[in-house]
């Protein structure tokens, strides 16, 4: 699964990712937790589940789809190892300039 999403749509993701629930207010949707509220438009909201990033579960919520978490598990662990193995050639040619 490639996607390429928003700045808002990943901003989406990071509200349903904290915790935040979709409610929806006369004709408008709003992340809330707490006393938290996030205007959301509804088109958005589409537009993650047609990438296929939520999806509207059967209790009337909305929530990442199990395919979006494991693709973001992913994402997450090869960027860490990237990063670990280039912070670690760095080290080491920077070592090799000091001698």
């Amino acid at each position: 699964m490639k996607l390429k999403l928003t700045p808002t749509q990943n901003l989406c993701v990071g509200f349903l990712e904290s915790g935040f629930k979709v409610m929806q207010i006369n004709d408008n949707y709003y992340f809330v937790k707490g006393k938290r509220q996030q205007k959301v438009l509804s088109k958005t909201l589409d537009a993650l589940v047609k990438r296929g990033a939520a999806e509207y579960g059967d209790d009337g919520e909305y929530q990442l789809s199990d395919e979006f978490v494991e693709y973001r598990k992913q994402m997450r662990y090869s960027t860490t190892k990237h990063n670990v193995s280039n912070s670690s050639n760095y080290d080491q040619d920077e070592v090799q300039q000091l001698h």
